[in-house]
């Protein structure tokens, strides 16, 4: 047994690091806490699992806003086109989707945890069993003990724990436990790609609204912070949609009273170009009331949202109008302010924000720098990127390393 490799965790970065280790040669136990494999997996992308983003590394590394840099040496080892090659030669086939997202030609995040179930066959897998304890001793990984109080020599450790988010996969903090028994640094976590609370009341009047092609902005302390384009959509709290839970990634554990948030809704159009429009409008057809032609601007339910923020009287005539108004209509329709009040709570954030400090773990083999033969992957890691397939392909990616930099280790390889 000394020789063995124990995994912790059985997601995504887990079971790739199991089957990494078996490839490189080594003998392999995986201990996951929950009744089956992949639970986290079944339900990434709504059960379709957004496996990766089919992107060149420069363009992934883009949309990591956090230690984009640490993923360098785990992204050239598997980047989003090998992990796809590798899904093909484990039978689950892939498809390419808009925005380069790639999920199973399935549809069925089933079939990427059955791939890798197949493919670790080999390896001891134990079900409902937490580690509580890893054992050290001068900085060597000596073994691990379970809940039911069960001690396993080993040579190894890969922790794969995951996060804080969706805690009822499972996921509640572990790993972090295990850093700071190993003497590591974990920074301070919080939700991330996650919705938005707002202290607007009009927004609940929105809520089911779907925008697209809307523009999201921020600033912290009037810096610019995040500006992205895209869905957006308003809900009972606040909102939701791609481009708001990307902000929520700029904006987490920051003070409400430091951030703004402008939405756009009509980021294709200057501000000259809007004007013109508008102008032509008023000398053709004079008689329209103001709050009739901005529906043709925005959706119904917003028309008066606009008009409180433009200060005009819905009832004017565009004859009326004179370039101050017009004026003052173009500039609501690109400048709604959207009051941050704080981001949704860890049971409905996609990742976690924080983790084990990135300066403890050596990139080039996911090892811990001060302890022999303890490795880190996935989500336990302070790393984090948008939506889009990109943080599933960074578990994998930093999982695929770990195993096989673990398997050399005890092979004395490394």
């Amino acid at each position: 047994m000394s020789n063995t490799i124990a995994i912790v965790g059985g997601g995504a970065s887990g079971l790739i690091a199991a089957y990494s280790a078996i490839k490189t040669g080594a003998k392999v136990i995986l201990f996951e806490k929950n009744e089956k494999l992949g639970k986290k997996l079944y339900i990434t992308g709504k059960g379709r699992c957004n496996i990766t983003n089919d992107c060149d590394i420069n363009t992934f590394l883009e949309n990591v806003p956090r230690n984009a840099k640490f993923l360098y040496s785990a992204l050239n080892y598997l980047s989003p086109s090998a992990l796809r090659n590798l899904l093909e030669k484990l039978n689950c086939h892939t498809k390419l989707e808009r925005g380069r997202r790639v999920y199973p030609i399935s549809d069925k995040s089933s079939d990427v945890t059955r791939a890798f179930e197949r493919a670790i066959e080999s390896a001891e897998i134990r079900l409902n069993s937490r580690v509580n304890e890893l054992y050290i001793v001068n900085n060597n990984v000596k073994g691990l003990r379970l809940a039911d109080g069960e001690y396993l020599p080993c040579k190894a450790i890969v922790v794969a724990t995951g996060g804080l988010s969706y805690p009822v996969t499972g996921s509640t903090g572990d790993g972090y436990m295990f850093a700071k028994q190993a003497g590591l640094e974990v920074t301070s976590t919080s939700p991330a790609l996650v919705p938005i609370n707002l202290s607007d009341d009009w927004v609940k009047e929105l809520s089911g609204l779907t925008l697209k092609n809307v523009l999201l902005t921020a600033s912290i302390d009037g810096k610019e912070v995040y500006s992205k384009q895209g869905e957006l959509l308003f809900t009972h709290f606040g909102i939701s949609g791609p481009i708001a839970i990307s902000l929520s990634s700029h904006i987490t554990g920051v003070e409400a009273a430091k951030i703004d948030i402008n939405l756009d809704m009509k980021p294709a159009l200057d501000t000259q170009t809007l004007m013109n429009r508008l102008k032509k409008e008023c000398e053709e057809s004079g008689s329209t009331q103001l709050n009739t032609l901005m529906r043709s601007y925005v959706p119904k339910n917003m028309v008066d949202i606009v008009l409180d923020i433009s200060g005009l009287n819905a009832k004017t005539k565009l004859a009326h109008l004179g370039i101050k108004d017009r004026l003052s209509i173009v500039n609501a329709l690109k400048n709604i302010p959207l009051h941050f009040e704080d981001l949704r709570p860890f049971n409905e954030a996609v990742i976690t924000r924080g983790g084990i400090s990135v300066d403890e773990i050596d990139p080039s083999t996911m090892k811990a720098k001060t302890i022999s033969g303890l490795y880190f992957a996935g989500e336990v890691l302070d790393v984090d990127a948008y939506t889009g397939g990109y943080n599933l392909q960074i578990a994998f990616s930093t999982g695929a390393l770990a195993g096989k930099s673990a398997a050399e280790f005890v092979r004395g390889k490394e």
